[in-house]
């Protein structure tokens, strides 16, 4: 329970913000039920500060009774939480609100109020609330001491070690001790160490300190263990007495610092700042900090130690050393040097496999290893390891005066919305694989995020996700796929598990004990072959708001997906991606409070009509669902979803009239159809897409005042844009007219065009005033161009990939001409199929000076490249199926190539064998470049 008061309290916070919201919203229409719920945060106002003194200043006498009490508290909290989810369902949608009007509107929620007892639940869950107040005043109560306060959970560090103590830094120490002796940089630069608490940070920095080099590079070594409540002043002043070895008797700021101006002048120091752990501290905290640090000698360091990166980066704006777990073979040995120093040689060989096993429990968390291994000093018998090995580490009474204030310290200073979001994580496996997006996703529809004015609550659940990585509650990690991921570590996620107990429960096939349903709120299953007396187990917790399935083997039970839907009539989450289902029940409609429903990965292959009913539903995700073909029909009613994420390519059309669904953030494709409802129009007032899309079936829009109606140039999140045509069967002035009316917003970074039928591209293409930003350009199957659009005066592009064009030759036009000649920014530059081109020249200095690959494919007349020595950054260069190219240019190749690629292009490939006509062309270059040619 060591984490319970700060989880209530976290709790309530939020429920507070819901609370002002909704009286914002419904001030003035409702007095007598608006009255009751503002009585009703009054005393949920109580309740938070009665919480935070039960924390601090244990004013309840006994323990058991203490936690009873915060478990009601708790069950209050989500009975005033249901209630509002109540009444957010009872109003009208409020994209309908200005269709109805405000009258009617407050109307007929009255009328909704009466018949669904809400003055009464308000009231019922009041008078339990004040009976608590009422009830720990009066017996429970201790006198209250105005001058008790939280004792600061941090110890104090010097620069004293025992390097012998000290396992599997001497990497991380050598590079240290090298930046520190670097006279390179500012005259006074700083190295942060970065990392989680209890990872070894402050030891890393001992070990630099003593270091031998360190002392005689350095006139001044100073240490300084910040302190909880530090400020300019007191730092500047311990960094003084530190030096003086002697109280210093000032208090003003100048003098202090004219004193330590007088210590450092003329000399090389080194000052350590040891854990500095608060965000709250600002840029001009460090710029008064480091005034008086000038007039020290170049070379001169500053080594800080936080937990944040945030911290990291007020203290200067080079990269931090991120100081990593160490691995469970030295964890092994941190645990044997204290576990094993009184057990013989046949004793440390039996318990030694045990021990490797638990070693891997530490997380690579060397106090969690040193934590361990005192523990297990004690214990003799095989039996009593094999007990560690089982049972949970947080059961040991050395972690929870060793352990926990490492790691509780970062959690109490987290924002209540962020301990939220936080110990959400814990229904997910340890060791899973977190999608930025996907887990905003989720904290918004849980109702963790807390509005910001017009800030977005996707960007605001950005802020969050980062505020956490900096803290080092997550990491980042690369997958199979070399996709950017993030993950736990396994004490941060027991962590995540024990702040959330009894809320955020996991269960899983074959639990000796089952966890208590009473508060749960968020669930997961976890397991390899799912039993029924597990699905069973899950319908007795009736409130559940999060429902998640990892399973390996499938869910193949019909009767409990029926059933969870008629039971869990509170969900905001359901994910069954994963679990082979092939269909919803029509009892889906029973959850009307559905946010978010995933079932990607399965082999679904419709949905149930009754989904149009969840008109909560906000994220829908089919990803990766192959048979599935087509969308309800009345999708038009899922007014507040805003992610629709599937491949819609696969389906054969849209839903009539989605135009209403005027929040939609995510839709990768739309499918433009002939009739009304389902015309390109209907993307009108979609204004929120961002992301990717893909609008397809353009030979469906009849003319360019149709293609305006889109507006995509009022679409500013929107990132990439693909249009496509299914063939070329329009006309030539009818594709050119389209094209020009699908202008889109100047943000856009990627641009695809397929299958287009003009003869030449509208202006904006190569309009730097309208795609400023653009970076990625895709032209294909555009056979009836016989010009490239000019499109040199884009700034920002960097990859440009040309493919099927009949035209015949690429001249100087291609690089523009005048002030906006060549392509300042372009990398990557490919021609793939052009069957026509014959020649290609025109390149001149500093046409292309950033680019690095050039690929030519599939171009069966090409004779002749132009001059590519003058592509100064040129490192790749694949020629490829090329059969008619006669030579290397004349000039030669760009001394900065790396790799010559040449496939299946006979004349070039024998004048660039070892030997052959253009071989000393390539071995100009120094060093010669990887050569792969298919002989």
């Amino acid at each position: 329970m060591e984490f319970l008061y700060v989880s209530v309290g976290a709790s309530l916070q939020v429920l507070l913000e819901k609370f002002s919201n909704f009286a914002v919203k419904e001030s003035d229409q409702i007095s007598d039920v608006d009255e009751k719920i503002q009585k009703l945060r009054r005393t949920l106002l109580m309740i938070e500060s009665l919480v935070d003194d039960i924390d601090s200043q244990r004013l309840i006498s006994c323990e058991k009774l203490r936690q009873t009490w915060l478990q009601d508290a708790t069950t209050h909290i989500f009975d005033a939480e249901d209630l509002l989810d109540e009444i957010d369902l009872m109003r009208p949608n409020s994209d309908n609100a200005s269709i109805l009007g405000t009258h009617t509107q407050a109307l007929g929620i009255v009328s909704l109020f009466k018949n669904w007892c809400t003055p009464h639940k308000i009231c019922e869950i009041q008078k339990k609330l004040e009976g608590m107040l009422e009830e720990t005043d009066r017996r429970c109560m201790k006198k209250k001491d105005p001058h008790s306060h939280a004792t600061s959970q941090r110890s104090h560090t010097s620069s004293f070690i025992d390097e012998g103590s000290v396992i599997g830094r001497n990497e991380d120490k050598r590079q240290i001790v090298e930046m520190l002796l670097s006279i390179e940089g500012a005259k006074v630069s700083v190295i942060p160490i970065v990392g989680m608490g209890g990872i070894g940070k402050s030891a890393l920095a001992q070990l630099v300190y003593n270091d031998k080099d360190i002392e005689n590079c350095f006139d001044l070594r100073i240490w300084i263990s910040v302190s909880v409540d530090y400020d300019v002043v007191s730092i500047t002043k311990s960094i003084v007495e530190s030096v003086m070895e002697k109280r210093l008797n000032l208090s003003e700021l100048d003098k202090i610092q004219v004193k330590l101006q007088n210590i450092l002048k003329k000399k090389r120091f080194l000052l350590v700042l040891d854990d500095m752990w608060n965000e709250n501290i600002s840029h001009n905290f460090w710029d008064v900090l480091r005034s008086p640090f000038s007039v020290g000698l170049s070379g001169s360091k500053v080594l800080v130690t936080t937990r944040s990166s945030v911290v990291s980066s007020i203290f200067t704006i080079t990269d931090p050393y991120h100081l990593q777990p160490l691995s469970d073979k030295d964890c092994w040995k941190l645990i044997a040097q204290k576990a094993l120093s009184n057990k013989n040689e046949d004793k440390k060989k039996e318990l030694e496999v045990i021990g490797e096993k638990i070693a891997e429990k530490c997380g690579g968390l060397p106090l969690a290893a040193k934590t361990i291994g005192s523990a297990l000093c004690s214990k003799f018998a095989k039996s009593e390891w094999e007990a560690l090995l089982e049972n949970k580490l947080w059961d040991l009474p050395e972690y929870k005066t060793e352990v926990f204030p490492a790691l509780r310290l970062s959690y109490n200073y987290l924002p209540a919305p962020l301990k939220k979001c936080f110990a959400y994580c814990s229904i997910f496996p340890h060791k899973y694989e977190f999608q930025k997006d996907e887990l905003v996703q989720l904290w918004a529809v849980e109702g963790f995020i807390q509005s910001q004015g017009v800030k977005r609550n996707e960007d605001i659940g950005n802020d969050y996700f980062d505020n956490l990585l900096s803290s080092c509650f997550f990491f980042k990690d690369v997958n199979r796929s070399g996709q950017q991921v993030y993950s736990m570590r396994g004490l941060i996620h027991e962590m995540a598990r024990l702040v959330s107990a009894d809320i955020c429960i996991q269960m899983e096939d074959g639990m000796t004990h089952l966890p208590k349903f009473i508060n749960a709120r968020h669930s997961s299953l976890l397991s390899q072959n799912i039993q029924s007396r597990t699905l069973k187990e899950f319908q007795r917790c009736r409130r559940l708001k999060t429902f998640m399935v990892f399973c390996e083997s499938g869910l193949r039970d019909d009767k409990f997906l029926y059933a969870l839907f008629v039971n869990f009539q509170c969900l905001h989450v359901l994910n069954l991606s994963n679990t082979g289902i092939s269909e919803l029940p029509d009892s889906i409609d029973n959850s009307k409070r559905l946010r978010y429903l995933n079932v990607s990965k399965t082999n679904i292959w419709k949905l149930p009509e009754s989904i149009a009913c969840l008109s909560r539903l906000e994220i829908l995700k089919l990803q990766e669902c192959p048979k599935f073909l087509q969308l309800p029909k009345d999708m038009k009613n899922l007014v507040k979803l805003r992610h629709l994420d599937l491949n819609i390519k696969q389906l054969s059309s849209m839903p009539s009239e989605l135009g209403k669904l005027t929040n939609l953030q995510t839709l990768s494709a739309f499918i433009v159809g002939k009739y009304e409802g389902c015309q390109i129009g209907e993307l009108e007032n979609m204004r929120n897409l961002q992301g990717r899309i893909c609008i397809t079936n353009l030979e469906n829009v009849p003319n360019v005042e149709d293609a305006k109606k889109a507006k995509l140039g009022e679409k500013p999140y929107l990132a990439s844009l693909e249009l496509l045509w299914n063939d070329q069967g329009d006309s030539i002035k009818k594709g050119e007219e389209v094209l020009g009316g699908l202008r889109p917003h100047c943000k856009l970074q990627a641009l695809k065009v397929i299958n287009y039928s003009g003869i030449t591209f509208p202006s904006w293409l190569g309009d730097p005033s309208v795609l400023w930003k653009l970076e990625d350009i895709e032209l294909r199957n555009c056979k009836n161009c016989k010009v490239l659009p000019t499109l040199s005066h884009l700034p920002a592009l960097k990859s440009l990939y040309i493919e099927e064009f009949d035209l015949t030759k690429l001249e100087h036009e291609f690089c523009g001409s005048g002030i906006n000649k060549g392509f300042p920014s372009l990398e990557h530059l490919t021609f793939f199929d052009m069957p026509k081109l014959v020649s290609w020249e025109g390149i001149t200095a500093m046409d292309m000076p950033r680019l690095g690959t050039l690929k030519i494919s599939d171009c069966p007349k090409l004779g002749s490249l132009p001059s590519l020595h003058f592509l100064s950054s040129l490192e790749n260069l694949d020629i490829m199926r090329c059969p008619e190219l006669q030579s290397l240019p004349v000039e030669g190749l760009p001394i900065s190539l790396k790799k010559l690629l040449i496939e299946e292009s006979d004349i070039l490939k024998e004048r660039c064998r070892e030997g052959g006509a253009d071989w000393s062309k390539i071995t100009a270059i120094q060093p010669i470049p990887t050569i792969e040619i298919d002989y």
